[in-house]
């Protein structure tokens, strides 16, 4: 019960449609994962874009799908930094089948990898989250340091376990917590570009956080506070798209 409780607190999948196929100009993916499961990705894929342009793998956080990020403008706002996207909804969220778990999502990030690969071999390959996408996105560039050219964490957190005191009494979290979702140590391992961006007065995954990550990256990295940003408007803000616009531009 108390495992059950943890990963409806961790995963609240929303409990809004995600369309199959989804409307122009996004296409519809579908990403392979063990046991017979299938990741529901959109990607979007210009055909003015140069074949050299990058292609960002976007994670995105434990309160969203894919239908929610297009109501956010997320596509478009990628879409206006001159790259190709790809977004995947994790298991057990929107269309995509299984369970959600750290084993779910890493393979969902290894699945992201293989078909950018596959199918954009030419193209610069950065991946990146906000928030438990963060998490993954670079637990995916640990796993993948030959195939990626760049990492992008938007709000990450050292270790689940550290954000998660945070928040509930550290006895409740040690009695029901099973994800580690180990932040801290892969970044140790990562070598690859990288742009850290967090806010300032982020109330669920602490600043500080974000700023020991960029710390411990063994490659160039870029540490962006954004003042007087939070958590969850921290897309909202304007000085986060320059940050990425000059990051991918400078790959």
């Amino acid at each position: 019960m108390l495992d059950s409780f943890a990963r409806q607190m961790l995963y609240p999948a929303p409990p809004v449609p995600v369309a199959s196929p989804p409307p122009a100009p996004l296409e519809e993916v579908w990403l392979d994962l063990p046991e017979g499961n299938r990741a529901h990705a959109w990607a979007l894929i210009p055909s003015t874009l140069p074949a050299t342009a990058p292609l960002v793998l976007f994670f995105h956080g434990n309160g969203e799908n894919l239908e929610t990020l297009r109501w956010s403008g997320l596509f478009e706002e990628l879409g206006r930094l001159g790259v190709a996207i790809l977004a995947a909804d994790f298991p057990g969220y929107g269309r995509s089948t299984g369970t959600p778990s750290e084993e779910g999502l890493i393979a969902t990030g290894d699945a992201a990898v293989a078909w950018a690969r596959a199918h954009h071999p030419d193209r610069p390959l950065v991946v990146a989250g906000w928030s438990l996408g963060a998490a993954l996105a670079i637990a995916t560039v640990d796993r993948h340091p030959e195939e990626v050219r760049g990492l992008i964490a938007l709000s990450p957190w050292t270790t689940l376990a550290e954000c998660a005191v945070e928040i509930f009494p550290e006895f409740a979290v040690k009695a029901m917590l099973r994800e580690h979702y180990d932040s801290r140590s892969a970044a140790r391992r990562i070598r690859v570009p990288a742009l850290v961006v967090h806010g300032e007065r982020d109330d669920l995954i602490p600043a500080g956080q974000g700023e020991e990550i960029a710390s411990v990256l063994a490659g160039h990295k870029t540490w962006v506070p954004v003042r007087g940003a939070a958590h969850n408007d921290l897309l909202g803000r304007r000085e986060v798209w320059e940050a990425m616009a000059r990051f991918l531009a400078g790959l």
